[in-house]
């Protein structure tokens, strides 16, 4: 039920707010919006994904969810972890959470959740950025890039960490005219 009225809501926005997908250059992005589901222990990985993109000079807000209920802290203030207290009965997030997403608009989305969650695919649908980049078999309606994840169902480091370098790799190989 909670996915029918997500694919709802998404069809509704989606009609309200035609977006038209553009490629963004690696070298030319200024603002990156991570997306990514917690284990609930401030993993490694996602700390440094965030350290080599501002190495790179670009302004980083890493969005996590956690089904967990407790916070998680990662010592980084573009880092910052949601859980189910932060989302309604139909597992949108609530305002404080949007309004995140809502103040800037950012050159890339980079969703890294492997498996589908609600929470994060409100994100994805309601956050303006030029490319919408995923890593898995998702919603075509809302990402530009989908680097397939079908042989890793299982969330660990690695993965994270592997498909963060391959969507890079992608994005600096990309040649935009603008």
């Amino acid at each position: 039920m909670k996915k029918l009225i997500y694919n709802s809501r998404k069809k509704k926005f989606l009609k309200k707010h035609p977006r038209k997908a553009r490629f963004v250059n690696f070298e030319k992005t200024t603002s990156v919006l991570l997306l990514f589901e917690s284990d609930g222990k401030g993993d490694e990985s996602m700390k440094n994904i965030v350290q080599s993109l501002k190495n790179d000079q670009k302004h980083v807000l890493a969005l996590g969810f956690s089904k967990l209920n407790s916070p998680t802290e990662y010592n980084l203030s573009e880092v910052i972890v949601f859980n189910q207290k932060d989302v309604d009965f139909f597992q949108k997030p609530k305002k404080a959470v949007l309004d995140l997403i809502k103040q800037q608009k950012f050159d890339l989305l980079i969703d890294l959740s492997v498996s589908k969650l609600i929470p994060i695919m409100y994100l994805s649908l309601y956050c303006d950025a030029s490319m919408k980049i995923s890593t898995k078999v998702a919603e075509t309606q809302i990402f530009d890039f989908i680097l397939s994840a079908e042989n890793s169902k299982e969330k660990n480091t690695d993965n994270i960490q592997y498909f963060f370098k391959e969507i890079i790799f992608y994005l600096k190989s990309i040649q935009t005219t603008d």
